[in-house]
């Protein structure tokens, strides 16, 4: 596969893009070089960031039902493992664009053009991604993003993730990637929520509709942190392999994985959306970068 990448500069930040599914792969400090993502230790998790669509999550059988018809398609949709072209390059801002192909149709049955752009502002990243729909039929599909940032020190017990409001932290329990139905509440206080092995140890960490419009990833004994403005994605999943303490996903998203058991359309799967010919929409999230 391609491996071309891309650098944004900025006074704060230097950050390198794949071509190879669109994918942050590094944002460093410019003056210390310290490194935020994960730089996809195979052994542990071999990817950095990778951009979610047309599905969010995983599928009962890995099938998804469109007009009828039954489509395999893996976990997170098929985007991440594509090569994206470069449409619109510069020093501080890069454009790609996935485009349906008949490699695509035969998988998932609508034409599109699906974009994702970088742009870099000082130590801000604001990463957007927009959908067309250029076929003659309704689109149906969800989107998200999965990325994942390094943790200094490698103390899972050191980090905290600070809500811009006070959360019912209620999550909603995965069983083999898909959702039971059930939640359960997690010792929380107010708007921050202490990190621990022990949390991961029933897969991902998934809220609905929260009520904050960001969210900040923080070293208790340092400046280090992560702030990620999500306003517009009604899910959150925060995610990381369980016992190690390497790396923490946060991750906005548009849709969800099946409930257990869900064999129904994909117009009916919860946090599908829908797009008639001709139409475009687009949804971003900003990460602000602050080294230790």
């Amino acid at each position: 596969m391609n491996t071309t990448t891309h650098i944004l500069r900025s006074e704060k930040l230097l950050v390198e893009i794949s071509e190879n599914g669109a994918e942050l792969i590094s944002v460093k400090d410019a003056v210390s070089n310290f490194e935020f993502m994960w730089q996809a230790d195979p052994k542990i998790w071999n990817r950095h960031a990778p951009v979610l669509f047309p599905i969010v999550g995983k599928l009962n059988n890995n099938r998804i039902k469109i007009s009828g018809k039954n489509f395999e398609m893996s976990q997170h949709g098929f985007a991440r493992d594509q090569v994206f072209e470069p449409i619109e390059m510069y020093t501080d801002l890069i454009r790609l664009m996935l485009s349906s192909s008949d490699v695509s149709l035969e998988k998932y049955p609508y034409e599109f053009r699906f974009f994702t752009t970088y742009y870099l502002n000082d130590n801000t990243l604001r990463i957007e991604h927009k959908v067309i729909n250029v076929g003659a039929e309704e689109m149906y599909f969800s989107l998200g993003a999965h990325p994942g940032f390094s943790l200094p020190k490698a103390e899972m017990g050191q980090y905290k993730i600070e809500f811009e409001q006070a959360e019912v932290f209620e999550r909603h329990l995965l069983q083999d990637g898909l959702f039971t139905g059930k939640t359960e509440s997690m010792q929380a206080n107010g708007n921050l929520l202490p990190l621990s092995n022990s949390l991961f140890e029933k897969d991902a960490i998934v809220f609905k509709n929260l009520k904050s419009k960001w969210l900040k990833l923080v070293r208790t004994d340092s400046n280090y942190s992560i702030q990620m403005n999500f306003e517009g994605f009604p899910f959150m999943g925060i995610w990381t392999k369980p016992g190690q303490e390497e790396f923490i996903c946060l991750e906005p998203w548009l849709g969800i994985a099946d409930s257990v058991g869900f064999t129904g359309d994909i117009s009916d799967k919860e946090g599908i959306m829908a797009l008639t010919p001709n139409a475009e929409i687009s949804f971003h999230y900003d990460l602000i970068f602050t080294a230790g």
